[in-house]
């Protein structure tokens, strides 16, 4: 038998085990605080790999953020140099101009000097390029305004600094490599030069994109002409797609009809982007997926279809939701819902 224990003695196991009792229990609710972060790490992970198209996103936006381009004194700041008379491979003579475009005057106008201006562009063989034109500067002998010749490959402001510019076939070389490509702009330069001796700076093609996208360019108007063919289309189909503009949530909206497919980058995922895309006078079918967005009231003037949901174990086609389509072709009624799916 061991020695008999005191009421001091039991007061201090008591005291001891109350400690370790407080102990387990912070230490199990640190435990399940850890267990709770890595579960919803856990959820962005897989929510990220499966639904985002921007994997790379830093998630969060810096609070001081640097305004891009260089800093002063760091690197050479200069328009792009004329070209040697090595590189000029072609010459044109552009058309004297006789109209001045202030006062409306026709006839023989005043020559006053001749610019040159210059366009860089790839042909075929991917060799370049460099055609010189002269440009006459004539006076108006009405008003005295200069009038310069006018010549379809340049641009009305293409003079001084800026009478050296870049084609289109290579603009659109420019952007191929950096948009599918994924090619970073600062490499797209030293590419340029080891295929083909082009020296061209970040700027200039940053300034390409901002010229190509611009409203009013060849590319708009070609977006707005797939836009109308997608709004006069007998069927359209619909999905959205989560992206990253920076740190902050958009979407991708997909609007596809049977020979076109257009892309429109949105900040919110509502009807409204949908409505903007097929515009008021949809005539067509919409067919999407059960998203609550299209049950808007302003989409109920709009047929519908559900796409279908396919199990590829089972071998079979299901579909989910299908609202009335009376007629889904001038000349044929709507047929069973399993001959459209998606």
């Amino acid at each position: 038998m061991g020695a008999r224990m005191t009421e001091k003695d039991l007061f201090e196991i008591i005291r001891r085990q109350s400690e370790q009792i407080d102990g387990l229990i912070a230490e199990n609710k640190a435990l399940k605080a850890e267990i709770a972060r890595l579960k919803k790490r856990i959820e962005e992970l897989e929510r990220r790999e499966r639904k985002y198209a921007a994997p790379f996103s830093r998630e969060k936006r810096t609070a001081d953020p640097k305004s891009p381009g260089r800093r002063p004194g760091e690197g050479t700041f200069a328009h792009k140099a004329p070209p040697t008379p090595e590189q000029i491979t072609a010459t044109v003579e552009v058309d004297t101009p006789n109209t001045c475009p202030r006062c409306g005057f026709t006839g023989p106008l005043i020559f006053t000097r001749q610019d040159k201006a210059w366009v860089t562009e790839l042909v075929p063989q991917n060799a370049m390029q460099v055609t010189e034109y002269h440009v006459p500067v004539m006076e108006c002998p009405q008003c005295h305004h200069a009038v310069r010749g006018d010549h379809p490959d340049l641009k009305s402001d293409q003079v001084g600094a800026t009478s050296h510019r870049l084609g289109p076939v290579l603009h659109a070389t420019l952007q191929t490599l950096h948009h599918e490509l994924g090619l970073p702009v600062r490499r797209i330069g030293r590419v340029m030069d080891l295929l083909g001796g082009l020296q061209i700076t970040q700027g200039a093609i940053t300034h390409a994109a901002q010229r190509l996208a611009a409203d009013g360019s060849a590319l708009a108007a070609h977006v707005d002409a797939l836009q109308t063919q997608i709004q006069q289309a007998p069927f359209v189909h619909h999905d959205d797609t989560g992206w990253r503009i920076g740190a902050q949530n958009a979407w991708v909206g997909t609007f596809r009809s049977a020979d076109t497919v257009l892309f429109r980058a949105n900040l919110r995922h509502t009807n409204v982007e949908v409505r903007e895309g097929l515009g008021h006078n949809f005539a067509g079918v919409l067919i999407s997926d059960r998203f609550s967005s299209y049950d808007s009231r302003y989409l109920q003037d709009v047929r519908q279809l559900t796409s279908f949901s396919f199990k590829p174990h089972a071998g079979e086609c299901r579909p989910r939701r299908l609202k009335s389509v009376p007629f889904l072709f001038p000349a044929q009624k709507a047929a069973p819902s399993r001959h459209i799916s998606s």
